[in-house]
């Protein structure tokens, strides 16, 4: 693939993963607009959280072994449909039972976007994997930190919240047009899925996979599981404003960005696996560090060096999956997309409940617990980036 289709490829990558990135996060920003204008309970409210990462984590699963059988492209092409989809549906909605329709779409059309073009990006830039999938996740971090402050900014000013879901539809139908017009990026694929090879798969490289499963719901629970509950931790355990809490926000997803950029370059010249187990005491750190504060200062730092400390994770556990496997890479890609998508299910849920029982000063010591376990599993023979012999 010439230097031409790279570029085209990273833009298109960059502009679906910052669409993606408005549809996880700018939601926990309107939702107090949807409980006061549609009278809903905060329990009924928040589930459509549930909702979104419901159908994301099964599509997810799916859309790796659909990739390997029939190609990305489809695959591509239906999460771009279903996203802008759900965004229309969700900005045109008459009532909160529309709102929760649409968040049923757009956690499809996430399920179908994020595994297939993280493999593509991994299969274009073989051997520079980290490196490339450090910097296709940039976008999504600028969305993920923008996105607060866009929302913010656009209600206080009086324009409808359906604006923040209508022009990212738009977008997506954009983004359809491009990819069922694209030829170039997909010619070269063909169809290797088979039933037979999946139990092959776990046969070859069960124990690596199964150790990457478990890094990577371990991380995004604990990436996750912190950026849900950072703005309220701020604002009711530490006195702080909501322009404060806003601001933590920004700053553990603006670190998570510039940590992209960084570790891209690192991911050059050390090995996957050190540049991880590092990030992992970082946010360890970091983390520790939080636990005394009591001023929202020094919590806005601590929260950003944890962001810093998380930014080189999710590409590289990715890449290095990409790398230990040969034969139905999708497959294996889609997988641990999932799993991580199943921490994003279950632990910021979880820990609500916790912080009901001991407090929101519980949340991140059971973060803490997470990031411990994982940077075990990180020092563990068995997870390397060995291409198998399949």
């Amino acid at each position: 693939m010439d230097g031409k289709a790279k570029r085209r490829l990273f833009g298109i990558v960059a502009l679906a993963f910052f669409v993606l990135a408005l549809s996880m996060i700018i939601t926990g920003a309107v939702l107090p607009e949807w409980i006061e204008k549609f009278g809903v309970t905060p329990g009924r409210a928040g589930r459509i959280f549930f909702l979104f990462y419901l159908t994301y984590v099964i599509t997810t699963f799916l859309s790796g072994m659909l990739g390997d059988r029939f190609g990305k492209k489809p695959i591509l092409v239906i999460g771009q449909a279903s996203l802008a989809g759900g965004f229309l549906v969700v900005g045109a909605a008459p009532s909160f039972t529309m709102i929760e329709v649409g968040m049923l779409f757009l956690g499809l059309g996430g399920g179908c976007s994020e595994a297939p073009f993280t493999t593509l990006v991994s299969e274009v830039f073989v051997g520079k994997e980290g490196s490339a999938l450090n910097l296709s996740q940039v976008s999504f971090g600028v969305g993920a930190a923008a996105g607060p402050f866009l929302a913010g900014y656009i209600l206080d000013t009086g324009i409808s919240w359906r604006f923040l879901y209508l022009v990212p539809g738009v977008v997506s139908l954009f983004l359809l047009s491009l990819l069922g017009r694209e030829r170039i990026l997909f010619r070269a694929e063909k169809a290797i899925f088979s039933l037979r090879g999946v139990p092959l798969l776990f046969r070859e490289r069960g124990m690596f996979l199964a150790l990457s499963f478990a890094v990577m719901i371990l991380y995004v629970g604990a990436e996750i599981g912190s950026s849900s509950w950072i703005s309220t931790y701020v604002v009711r355990e530490l006195g702080g404003s909501i322009y404060q809490g806003g601001l933590s926000l920004a700053g553990f997803w603006g670190m998570i960005t510039v940590g992209r950029l960084g570790f891209a370059g690192l991911a050059r010249r050390y090995s996957y696996q050190g540049l991880l187990r590092f990030s992992a005491a970082l946010s360890l750190g970091f983390l520790i560090v939080l636990l005394p504060v009591q001023r929202v200062e020094l919590a806005v730092f601590a929260f950003m060096g944890v962001g810093l400390g998380y930014s080189a994770m999710w590409p590289l556990i990715v890449a290095v999956v990409a790398r230990g496997v040969d034969t139905m890479k999708m497959t294996a890609i889609s997988l641990v997309v999932a799993f991580g998508g199943l921490g994003a299910l279950t632990f910021p849920w979880l820990l609500g409940v916790l912080s009901e029982w001991g407090g929101f000063r519980i949340i991140f010591p059971v973060v803490i617990i997470l990031v411990v376990a994982m940077g075990v599993l990180l020092f563990s023979p068995r997870f390397n980036e060995e291409r198998s012999e399949m």
